[in-house]
């Protein structure tokens, strides 16, 4: 096929609402494209050069663009690591393409959505629809052109005529090999053998080009980083201060350490749900979030009374540090930009009497002391909404609780994936942040692991610390308004309370659309430990496992769109209540493909299911009893760094 330069060669440069006609040569087992019309925009000295930059016109032979090179390292790199088995030996080869790092780094970025697959690509090529590049010069290159995907600065149909505009213009159409490595790039799936993690463990060449994108690996956390060890004290002249933050959980100096962490949790329930409400109990229900459990701690310095000027009231306190751990008190130190909104707190009104009454000290020093407020709520890495989703979630205008609980505006929802991914990072930029914030506590009550009702101020009941949240978030969002950010990652997490009837309502409703699930709290003082004063209802239930052994067999699957027979993963073997149950479904083609190659790479690993509900088989056990089983198991996450940590 001709580029566009050589059709131009011999006449001036077409005015910009005149059109270039390309007829379309179909490659071969490509769909058959229509002739199309490509649009080159020459207002401007960049559209001018891009057209000379295309081709070397005094040539009869065109030179191919970078971007025809770049596929074709791309597609040379591809065969040569999906035939190399060792993680070493994938590296050493990825390590020969230091041209190739930025892009590589910029697809396994896990923030990069690029809203066009291509099947949907394919089949509008394949359409009779008339394609027809926009005006303006094309993408320079596969980044610039992802990053319009990825902004949605063009969408639908236009997204499609701009990509194939792009293909035309660099050769791209005329190489079957090159247009599905294209297509790979654009679903994020080189299928090569080798992912984010083999990635940054790669040891590239001194001279390798420096990233330039704003999504290169020195923000993604695809390349290793030390963080530096961050002392919760800047200043700190006190024997009793804490050590600085080794990675270990923070560790309060006159009490038990915070290394047997312990939080608030709940326990699953199933109906009936009336002995909930008997002995006159309130409860009150939310949505159940698909997210990472983070407890923060926000330690502020409370100056002392003798320090009049830093004691006023109309002061904000000096926020000394953050910290953000998992449910198992294990640190994330991805969440910068949470980070960042939560700091203003330190001007939050209410703040200085929530510390006032702790009587909990972290640090002394000369100038007052440490103490320290507890948020606990849960972090989500949030996807936009699919059309059915959207549907789903709408709102009923029926006047119910179930109504007032959903989002139903929020054109974003829990992306689990992600989150778990993210949140380990250290430098990780995370898109589409959310906090989800469910209590607000004492650093006393956290450490004492329960309510102290005894204590003035302290051992609040749920009900009065949902007025706590509230507050801390209307105020926060309020100030970040002012500041003009747009984005709010702290939100609104609708605790309502409720009857044994409404739960009905809302249990029924979350299995009709699909919600994650709901979680129901007791109106009670804060328990620190796995009690019944927090009831979680799912329609799906999960647990984790460890992998005994898996079976292969012979299957037929599509890889990049073709079919064909691979050797793969049928199903892993996992053990529930001292009984082996097979686990088949939810694993992609790829992990089949893989698993069974390297079966040590699942064998011994943790791993998520998803459940309905448990199961009793007929065949009995030696005490008579019948062997437990799950219904409908499928595997969420699998965990191969290991046991689940977060």
């Amino acid at each position: 096929m001709l580029s566009c330069s050589r059709l131009l060669v011999g006449r001036a440069v077409p005015s910009r609402r005149e059109a270039v006609h390309l007829p379309y040569i179909k490659p071969a087992h490509l769909p058959i494209i229509p002739s199309t019309t490509i649009r080159l925009s020459t207002h401007s000295t960049s559209a001018a050069q891009a057209v000379e930059d295309t081709a070397d016109v005094t040539s009869d032979t065109p030179s191919k663009s970078a971007v025809f090179h770049q596929l074709e390292r791309v597609t040379e790199l591809q065969s040569r690591v999906s035939r190399e088995n060792s993680k070493i030996g994938k590296q050493m080869i990825i390590a020969q393409y230091p041209d190739l790092r930025e892009l590589l780094e910029y697809i396994y970025d896990p923030n990069l959505r690029t809203n066009l697959t291509f099947g949907s690509l394919l089949r509008y090529l394949d359409s009779s629809s008339r394609k027809t590049a926009p005006g303006g010069p094309p993408s320079s290159d596969i980044i610039e052109l992802f990053e319009e995907l990825s902004k949605k600065q063009i969408t639908g149909n236009e997204a499609k005529d701009v990509v194939y505009g792009f293909l035309v213009v660099n050769d791209v159409l005329d190489d079957q090999r090159l247009l599905f490595t294209f297509g790979r790039l654009l679903d994020r799936n080189l299928t090569a053998g080798f992912g984010a993690n083999t990635l940054k463990r790669v040891i590239w060449p001194s001279d390798s080009p420096t990233n330039k994108t704003s999504n290169s690996a020195e923000n993604t956390g695809l390349k290793d980083k030390k963080v530096p060890a961050r002392s919760i004290s800047k200043q700190s002249t006190s024997p009793s201060a804490l050590s600085h933050n080794t990675g270990k959980t923070p560790i309060h100096p006159q009490s038990a350490t915070l290394d047997k962490f312990e939080v608030a949790l709940g326990k699953s329930l199933e109906p009936p749900f009336e002995p909930l409400f008997q002995d006159g109990s309130q409860w009150y229900a939310s949505r159940k979030l698909d997210g990472v459990r983070c407890i923060t701690f926000l330690d502020f310095l409370v100056p002392s009374p003798s320090n009049t000027e830093s004691a006023s009231s109309t002061q904000p306190l000096e926020l000394v540090s953050v910290h953000f751990v998992s449910r198992t008190g294990k640190p994330f130190t991805s969440l910068t930009k949470l980070e960042e909104q939560l700091q203003h707190l330190s001007m939050l009104p209410q703040l200085k009497g929530w510390l006032d009454v702790d009587p909990l000290i972290v640090e002394t020093r000369p100038e007052g002391v440490i103490k320290r407020l507890v948020l606990d709520g849960e972090v989500c890495v949030m996807r936009p909404k699919t059309p059915e989703e959207l549907h789903a979630a709408q709102a009923r205008d029926d006047g119910s609780l179930a109504d007032t609980m959903w989002i139903a505006n929020d054109n974003y929802t829990e992306d689990f994936q992600s989150t778990v991914s993210l949140i380990k990072r250290s430098g990780a930029t995370i898109q589409h942040l959310s906090y989800f914030i469910f209590d607000v506590l004492s650093y006393s009550e956290l450490n004492a692991k329960k309510s102290l009702p005894a204590q003035e101020g302290l051992g609040k009941k749920f009900g009065k610390r949902i007025e706590d949240i509230r507050s801390l978030g209307k105020w926060l969002n309020g100030y970040l308004d002012e500041l003009g950010v747009k984005e709010k990652m702290v939100r609104d997490l609708k605790q309502i309370k409720v009857s044994d009837a409404e739960v009905e309502e809302m249990v029924e409703r979350a299995a009709r659309e699909g919600w994650e699930g709901i979680i129901l709290r007791k109106d009670e003082g804060y328990k620190g430990k796995r009690s019944t004063d927090i009831r979680k209802f799912k329609k799906w239930l999960d647990s984790e496992y460890t992998v005994r052994s898996l079976d292969t067999s012979s299957m037929r699957l599509s890889v990049d769109g073709v079919f064909g027979e691979y050797e793969a993963l049928a199903n892993v073997w996992i053990e529930h209540d001292g009984h082996p149950v097979s686990v088949g479904s939810g694993f992609t083609a790829e992990q089949r493909i893989r698993y069974a190659r390297h079966p040590e790479q699942i064998v011994g690993k943790m791993i998520t299911v998803e459940y309905f509900s448990e199961s009793e088989s007929m065949e009995r056990d030696r005490k008579g009893k019948g062997k437990k089983s799950l219904r409908f198991p499928r595997v969420k996450v699998v965990w191969e760094e290991g046991r689940r940590g977060i």
